[in-house]
C-alpha cells in the first residue's frame, strides 16, 4: 500500500487501518498515552517499508506510539 499523496487518501488510509478508533477528518485530535501529547491526524507520520506496507507513527520525536496508544482526548470545554 503506497503512501497517500493527498489529504483525502491519507484520511481513507486512516479509516482502513485504525481498528481502535474512527476517523471523520484529519483535524481530529488524539492523545498519545506513551508520550502524553495531543496531536491531530495531520501530524501523524507515515513510513513505507521495503514490502510497501505503510506504518503509522506518533508525531512526537522518539515516541513509539501507534494506533493502540492513541485515545480520544478528554477535553473539558
Amino acid at each position: 500500500m503506497p503512501l497517500p499523496e493527498t489529504p483525502g487518501r491519507k484520511l481513507a488510509l486512516f479509516q482502513q487501518s485504525d481498528q481502535f478508533k474512527h476517523w471523520w477528518s484529519l483535524g481530529e485530535m488524539r492523545f498519545c498515552k506513551r508520550c502524553e501529547q495531543l496531536f491531530t491526524g495531520h501530524d501523524i507520520r507515515l513510513t513505507e517499508d521495503e514490502e510497501g506496507e505503510v506504518h503509522f507513527h506518533c508525531p512526537t520525536l522518539d515516541c513509539k506510539g501507534t494506533w493502540k496508544d492513541w485515545e480520544y482526548p478528554n477535553l473539558h470545554l
